[in-house]
């Protein structure tokens, strides 16, 4: 890491760089996966492939007849049907959707990225005193508050049966909105991290 880092004490650090020094601190990734990991388990909650119903407290899988049939078909836009049914304990059902919980890893690593960034940018945030420090601060605030929000109503407004016809009509849009405005995030929020700071924090790290 110390050679890695003196290399770029002159010059720019390119932006894959900088995210690998974001994925590879302990801290920011234990944060990123605690989120990510959340949001997995919420996402498959809210559109009823994770659920509790009456049952024997016994495991259980279950393959649905002409499930070859099914595996591409939607319910709604970005909802698929499932496949499978994986009993697990105490009324725990999985339904296995493949094209639904490749989406569900896909959000749930934007998630962890963005999240991991965000508690990166804070911390070198104070290492920059007055305003400037301020102004280093606005990635973090920026990626932490404002890119999860339209994923986290996302996945609250799909759990909410009240509002399921509405959900559905704009569930078209939400879904890549979401995406979008989540990779444009991890786009800025690494563009414009001060490579200096990152130098200073990576190696205030080591001592």
């Amino acid at each position: 890491m110390g050679s890695f880092l003196s290399r770029y004490r002159v010059d720019k650090m390119s932006n894959i760089e900088k995210m690998k020094l974001v994925v590879k601190d302990k801290t920011t990734k234990k944060y990123g996966l605690i989120a990510g990991l959340a949001y997995f388990l919420i996402y498959l909650w809210s559109i009823g492939n994770l659920t509790i119903i009456q049952m024997p407290e016994v495991f259980m899988f279950k393959v649905i007849e002409n499930w070859p049939n099914l595996i591409f078909k939607q319910v709604a836009p970005y909802l698929w049907e499932p496949i499978a049914k994986f009993y697990i304990y105490g009324g725990l059902v999985f339904f296995l959707s493949v094209p639904n919980l490749i989406l569900d890893i896909f959000l749930s690593i934007l998630v962890y990225l963005n999240i991991s960034l965000a508690f990166y940018s804070y911390y070198i945030y104070p290492l920059r005193p007055g305003v400037l420090g301020l102004i280093s601060l606005v990635p973090s605030l920026f990626t932490g508050v404002v890119c999860c929000v339209p994923t986290i109503f996302l996945t609250l407004g799909a759990a909410s049966t009240s509002f399921t016809l509405l959900f559905i009509s704009v569930r078209q849009y939400l879904v890549p909105i979401s995406i979008l405005i989540m990779l444009v995030n991890v786009y800025w929020t690494v563009d414009h991290m001060d490579w200096e700071m990152i130098n200073i924090y990576e190696s205030e790290k080591k001592e």
